[in-house]
């Protein structure tokens, strides 16, 4: 092991406790740098954000980075490969072994965290059941330009249904009801998550209280969607969400025009922020829909990554 970052010495033994019995290796290594107020750069995409969620296979790499700062700047891995790559930044090489790995990077006093879930792979989905959880079959190709039949699944259990996905997104969110027994599996994008928390600093903008969107369908299984007669959906790929404004916490959409009334003019609305939003962020467009809702549910909008533009009403 190197030499230990000032900071991570009481978090490795913390979880080394947690893991009692299992060899737990750190890899922490030093750069150059300012302290304080720093971005962590993840395979390109950069984040202000104290926590990132990310989804890989076994073996896959993540490229890894901090600017801004960096004044004995210490990464910390349980588990995988982290080497320098040239550019002054980390390479994280998943291990094999699916589930939940935290990496952590100290720049001084502030530390960001990456949820890294390493999937199990989808050749090991046997008749439509992944570990005795239900999936159903994927086609042979996605209708939509940015989604791909999945490469695996996220494996949900008790432990790791709340971890936290960004500031203001935990998985708990994106996975399917369909069955409340463990472990369960799910595909989610992390582009979505992205979108939803920049959607969410425009109605924020717009002077709506909103602290998180109400998020409350997610990830659907092929099985799920199927039996809703439209088995092309954007949910099946992890790239879509149902949601809606909810700042007082009643179960409906807020009054975002401010009418008096709750209808489908509110998810109206909100579904012209997810314009506003794809004209400044076009690598994030996708479908729109807004719908009036039920007796049993208000008005809502369907927001998803697909990669090209599509908008509907109900």
């Amino acid at each position: 092991m190197s030499a230990v970052v000032p900071g991570f010495l009481n978090a490795a033994r913390q979880v080394a406790r947690r893991r009692a019995g299992i060899l737990v290796v750190f890899a922490l290594i030093c750069l150059p740098g300012r302290a304080r107020g720093f971005t962590l750069e993840i395979n390109g995409q950069a984040y202000s954000w104290d926590v990132v969620g990310r989804f890989v296979m076994p073996g896959d790499t993540l490229h890894l980075a901090v600017h801004d700062g960096g004044q004995n700047a210490g990464w910390a891995v349980p588990a995988g490969t982290l080497v320098e790559n040239g550019a002054g930044g980390m390479d994280w090489v998943a291990p094999e072994k699916p589930g939940l790995y935290l990496l952590t990077v100290d720049v001084g006093d502030e530390v960001k965290k990456v949820n890294a879930f390493v999937m199990v792979p989808i050749d090991s989905l046997r008749d439509g059941m992944l570990n005795g959880y239900q999936i159903g079959q994927y086609p042979d190709s996605s209708h939509f330009p940015s989604f791909d039949v999945p490469r695996g699944f996220i494996e949900v259990t008790s432990g790791n249904i709340d971890t936290r996905l960004s500031p203001r997104h935990t998985l708990r969110e994106f996975v399917s009801r369909q069955s409340w027994d463990w472990p369960r599996y799910m595909v989610l994008r992390e582009d979505l998550v992205l979108k939803l928390e920049l959607l969410t600093d425009i109605v924020v903008a717009k002077g709506h209280p909103c602290d998180q969107l109400t998020v409350f369908s997610g990830f659907r299984t092929p099985v799920v969607q199927y039996g809703r007669g439209s088995p092309h959906s954007a949910h099946v790929y992890g790239g879509a969400a149902d949601l809606y404004v909810d700042a007082d916490s009643n179960g409906v959409m807020d009054d975002l025009n401010g009418d008096g009334s709750i209808s489908s003019a509110d998810a109206q609305l909100l579904a012209g922020y997810v314009d506003e939003l794809e004209q400044q962020h076009p690598e994030l467009v996708g479908g729109c829909g807004w719908y009036r809702g039920s007796k049993h549910l208000g008005p809502f909008i369907q927001t998803d990554v697909r990669g090209e533009r599509t908008r509907w009403h109900r």
